[in-house]
């Protein structure tokens, strides 16, 4: 199975990239912050969120996965996820 491990860098860019979005400052989670207990992250946010994963890391999100984009940890797996997916289809694909 492929991996696709997380640099430092790479997690610093995706806090960032959420960051934006909530517009707050990175400093102000952790990878356990509940963004709608600390954010108020409706359902249009985590679209917007989800919009912006898929543009920078090119993968698509289901429908049902956007609601679970709740905290910095459950995105960087999501992505993971996703990325590993798309990793192991362009491999059996050669």
């Amino acid at each position: 199975m492929t991996s696709n491990p997380w640099s430092a860098a790479d997690i610093e860019d995706l806090r960032d990239l959420v960051a934006r979005v909530l517009e707050v400052a990175a400093s102000e989670f952790t990878e356990d912050t509940d963004f709608v207990d600390q954010f108020n992250v409706d359902s249009l946010l985590e679209l917007e969120l989800a919009a912006r994963l898929e543009r920078k890391y090119r993968i698509e999100i289901p429908a049902a996965e956007i609601a679970t984009l709740t905290s910095l940890g459950h995105v960087r797996k999501l992505v993971d996820r996703l990325r590993d997916a798309d990793s192991l289809r362009a491999e059996s694909n050669n």
